[in-house]
């Protein structure tokens, strides 16, 4: 996808206490096989794209990188990403190709909305002669927030 805007999060409930020490958005099972892009984070801003500001204003949170592999030049099957065996005695590496989890620390910018509820908009931008430009290269199964006390 050229861009990616959550269903609303909610916030942990806080009584009086600031409700979490540190927060993450963690992407889970990124696609790395692509091209390189930079992802860039933003809460409550549905219309961001690869030419909105990254500052707190705009609701900037942060950002991931992926290195892309830029798609597959070896033979037939070779980018082919076998399941993980169950052999616990198998130490071999896991295929270069398996998806990526990418945490990003987003405390500050979740203490500086003043709503429970928020969106989360993930632009991916790729650097370009004429400046950045967006890109249809953002997959991912799942987007968690995580809190710690």
């Amino acid at each position: 996808m050229d861009r990616y805007v959550s269903e609303e999060l909610e916030l942990p409930a806080s009584e009086g206490q600031p409700p979490f020490t540190r927060a993450d958005l963690i992407f889970h099972e990124v696609d790395h096989s692509g091209e390189s892009f930079e992802a860039r984070i933003f809460l409550n801003a549905p219309d961001a794209d690869e030419h909105t500001p990254t500052t707190s204003e705009t609701g900037f949170a942060g950002y991931f990188y992926i290195f892309g592999h830029g798609g597959c030049a070896g033979e037939e099957g070779h980018c082919e990403v076998p399941e993980n065996p169950d052999d616990t005695d198998d130490l071999r590496l896991a295929h270069p190709l398996r998806p990526a989890t990418k945490p990003v620390v987003v405390t500050e910018a979740l203490r500086a909305l003043t709503e429970a509820r928020f969106t989360v908009t993930v632009v991916p931008v790729m650097p370009g002669a004429e400046g950045p430009r967006r890109g249809d290269l953002l997959f991912f199964e799942e987007l968690e927030l995580v809190t710690y006390d």
